[in-house]
């Protein structure tokens, strides 16, 4: 838990995180409590921060999705954070945490940390469906977009 407490007070990682929010949409400023399918115009929120709350919000034809918080973490994601981090609850900081072991869990962590922001995105695309790079053929920005927002909040390119 220290590790991912320390690696979180970064620049760089916070820029990185911030980046994300954005491009998940969910940067405003009750983002962290957004359910799938949330945006500034609807009400598709939680209120309960004490356990991700695994609600399923319908998309598309007979499919659901249990993506809720700042970085959309699925409820069974969340399981598997909870092995390796076991955090106390679903607050705004415990989903800051939970992204880092999801960038650390694609060896991109210590990429974030040193600006090799291009590298790190590449690596997390297939975590969060709206960077660039990803397989999920949702909807992505382009790596100029995200690289603007990144430098914007502070982050450093090295790469």
């Amino acid at each position: 838990m220290q590790f991912y407490e320390a690696t979180l007070l970064n620049g760089n990682i916070q820029a990185f995180l911030k980046t994300i929010r954005k491009s998940e949409g969910t940067d405003a400023w009750d983002g962290y409590g957004y359910l799938f399918g949330s945006s500034p115009h609807n009400t598709l929120r939680f209120t309960d921060f004490s356990k991700h709350p695994d609600i399923e919000e319908p998309f598309g034809k007979g499919l659901f999705s249990s993506a809720a918080g700042a970085y959309q973490i699925l409820y069974k994601t969340w399981l598997v954070i909870l092995q390796e981090l076991p955090l106390p609850d679903f607050s705004p900081h415990s989903q800051d945490l939970a992204a880092l072991v999801l960038i650390s869990g694609k060896n991109c962590l210590e990429l974030t940390v040193n600006g090799m922001f291009n590298e790190a995105v590449n690596g997390c695309a297939n975590i969060w469906a709206s960077l660039p790079n990803n397989n999920y053929g949702q909807p992505e920005h382009s790596i100029e977009t995200v690289t603007a927002w990144y430098i914007s909040y502070g982050g450093v390119v090295n790469d």
